[in-house]
C-alpha cells in the first residue's frame, strides 16, 4: 500500500453574535436569538441537509441552556443560546461526524460554510477548529514518536525553530501508547495536539470511516485543536482563502507549531518534510494576544468555580429560600466594609498589578467572566 498524506477538518464551532446596540434590553435577547437562529439554518441549509429542527434530546453546550437539533441522526450536533446571556451569543457545534456528513451531503467545506453564512443579522466567528494531518500507510507509529519524544530523540519546533516544551501526556495500555497530548487542554488553551492511531479509534468503536480504516495498513492522526484567539484570527484568514488553497492553508498552520525534529540527525523527520513540501501559499502566521494581566480574571474565576461560595449560595436558597443568598451576599459585603484589613501579601499583590490593571477595563473582567466557560 502507497504511504498518502491528507489534510482535513475534524469538527469545529462558531459562535454568533447580535449587535449589542441594537438590544434596547435583556428581553429583546431572546427573540433576537431565535431570530439569528433561524437566519443562520436558513443560509447553512440545516433542515435540508440535517433534517426538521426540534429541541436538542442530548446534552446543551456547555454554559448554554436552550439548546436545538436538525432532524434525528446519529451524531452530535447543536445549535444552543442561553436566555439571560446575551453576551454569550449563538453557539453552533458541529462533531466530527456530523462535520464530516455535513461537508458530504451538502458538498461543503470550511470556506464554503462560512462564505455561506455570512449576514447582516449577526457576527459570527470561529471559537473552536480542529486541523487534520492524517498519515495513511506510513512506517510510524503513535507509540514510537511518543517515546521518542520522552527519550528527546525527538523535538517538536515551531515555524521559527523555537523548542515546544508544553507538557507530553498519554493513554497507554501495557506501555504502548495509542494515544498522546502535546499541552493542556485546559480552560484557557488556545492550542493543543493530539497524535492517535486513527485505525485504531475506527475500528475499535466501528466509526463512520470504519471502512477506510480496514483498507489501510497504518492510520496515524494528527489532530492540532485551534480555540479561542488562534480560532478568532484562522476565522478571519480562511474568510481571505481561496478554496483551492484551503488543504495548503491547513498544511501550513500545523506546520506553524509544530514540527517533528530529529535531534540526533538535524533534521526534520520524513512525516514532517513530507507535510512541508505540500503548501505552496504564503499565509499569515498566527499571533499571540496581546499582553494582558489575567491575574486578577484567575482570582475571580476561582470565586465562581473554585472557593466553594457559589455552593454556599445555592444551600442558603435552598433551605431559607430564594431571598436567602441576597441576605448572604449583603453580610459578606458588611463585614468586608468594616473589619477586612489587607494583609502583607494583598499590599504586594497590588504593588505589582494594580498599575497595568488600572488600564484594563474592569467592565471588560466582568464579561470575560460571565462567558468565557462557555466559550472554550
Amino acid at each position: 500500500m502507497n504511504p498518502r498524506i491528507s489534510v482535513g477538518v475534524d469538527e469545529l464551532t462558531v459562535v454568533l453574535s447580535a449587535d449589542k446596540t441594537l438590544l434596547k434590553g435583556l428581553i429583546d435577547w431572546k427573540p433576537k436569538a431565535e431570530s439569528m437562529i433561524a437566519e443562520f439554518s436558513r443560509r447553512a441549509k440545516l433542515e435540508s441537509i440535517f433534517g426538521v429542527r426540534k429541541d436538542l434530546d442530548g446534552k446543551a453546550p456547555q454554559g448554554y441552556t436552550t439548546a436545538y437539533q436538525y432532524g434525528d441522526n446519529p451524531f452530535y450536533f447543536a445549535v444552543a443560546y442561553h436566555p439571560s446571556c446575551p453576551k454569550m451569543g449563538v453557539i453552533v457545534k458541529f462533531s466530527a461526524y456530523s462535520w464530516a456528513l455535513y461537508c458530504q451531503n451538502g458538498q461543503m467545506n470550511i470556506k464554503r460554510f462560512l462564505d455561506s453564512i455570512r449576514s447582516k443579522s449577526y457576527h459570527f466567528r470561529l471559537s473552536r477548529v480542529d486541523f487534520t494531518i492524517d498519515y495513511q500507510n506510513w512506517d510510524i507509529t503513535v507509540d514510537d514518536i511518543y517515546h521518542k519524544l520522552l527519550n528527546k530523540y525527538l523535538e517538536i519546533h515551531d515555524h521559527k525553530g523555537k523548542i515546544n516544551h508544553s507538557e507530553i501526556t498519554a493513554y497507554e495500555i501495557n506501555s504502548k501508547a495509542s494515544t498522546f497530548y502535546v499541552g493542556s487542554r485546559k480552560t484557557g488553551t488556545r492550542l493543543f495536539l493530539r497524535v492517535y492511531d486513527k485505525k485504531l479509534e475506527q475500528v475499535e468503536q466501528k466509526g463512520f470511516r470504519f471502512k477506510e480504516a480496514l483498507d489501510t495498513k497504518s492510520w496515524v492522526r494528527f489532530e492540532a485543536v485551534f480555540k479561542g484567539d488562534y480560532a478568532h484570527q484562522l476565522t478571519d484568514i480562511i474568510m481571505k482563502t481561496g478554496e483551492e488553497e484551503l488543504q495548503d492553508l491547513i498544511a501550513d498552520k500545523v506546520t506553524e507549531k509544530y514540527r517533528f525534529y530529529d535531534s540526533e540527525s538535524k533534521e526534520y523527520t520524513d512525516f514532517t518534510t513530507a507535510l512541508l513540501e505540500k503548501p505552496k501559499g504564503v499565509f499569515p502566521r498566527l499571533r499571540l494576544e496581546s499582553p494582558r494581566d489575567n491575574d486578577f480574571t484567575r482570582l475571580l474565576t476561582h470565586l465562581v468555580r473554585g472557593s466553594g461560595l457559589f455552593s454556599a449560595l445555592y444551600k442558603c436558597d435552598e433551605v431559607w429560600g430564594g431571598e436567602a443568598s441576597m441576605n448572604l451576599l449583603k453580610c459578606l459585603y458588611d463585614i468586608y466594609k468594616d473589619d477586612y484589613e489587607p494583609n502583607d501579601d494583598v499590599r504586594l499583590w497590588l504593588k505589582k498589578h494594580k498599575d497595568t490593571l488600572k488600564k484594563q477595563s474592569f467592565k471588560d473582567d466582568l464579561e470575560l467572566l460571565s462567558y468565557k466557560k462557555a466559550q472554550e
